[in-house]
């Protein structure tokens, strides 16, 4: 991300942590649909890797989308 994201709660900054997953590949991944349809799912014109930030305070957990 380019600027430190803040928590909604609490003002104080999120530390950027890392996600694992326990899926088949090993990777998790947010991907946007090129079209609708049967075969939608088989076409990505974007694929991001969502990155969790907590806040040390208050413990939110917050997930952005980055490349």
């Amino acid at each position: 991300m380019s600027r430190q994201p803040r928590c909604p709660d609490c003002e104080e900054p999120l530390e950027e942590m890392r996600l694992e997953g326990t899926d088949a590949l090993g990777t998790l991944a947010v991907v946007s649909e090129a079209e609708e349809g049967l075969l939608s799912g088989l076409r990505a014109d974007e694929v991001l890797t969502p990155v969790p930030y907590v806040c040390p305070d208050c413990r939110r957990t917050l997930l952005y989308a980055e490349e």
